[in-house]
């Protein structure tokens, strides 16, 4: 299943933050991109990274399903999105 979700546009620059964390889950947060830390964000994570796209809630929880589950890599997320707005269709 494919989920359409929105890309970042040029004038709100919201990013989504996904993280890794030591257990092997991933956890996100959708903020600014200006607000994006220089420092881990989660306790205890691996790693963080910047995917240009802006999902509600709903499609959010349906992409840490799908990383969580193994069914969607960290890797495989950042070929979508975009800052110059439009949409990505990611399967979940």
């Amino acid at each position: 299943m494919n989920i359409t979700v929105k890309n970042t546009t040029p004038d709100t620059a919201r990013i989504t933050l996904v993280g890794e964390l030591q257990d092997g889950s991933f956890d996100a947060k959708v903020m600014a991109e200006t607000a994006v830390p220089y420092t881990p964000y989660w306790d205890k994570q691996l790693e963080q990274r910047i995917v240009y796209i802006q999902p509600d809630p709903e499609q959010l929880a349906s992409i840490l399903a799908a990383l969580n589950d193994r069914r969607l890599s960290l890797d495989e997320l950042q070929n979508y999105g975009s800052a110059a707005g439009g949409t990505s269709s990611i399967p979940v």
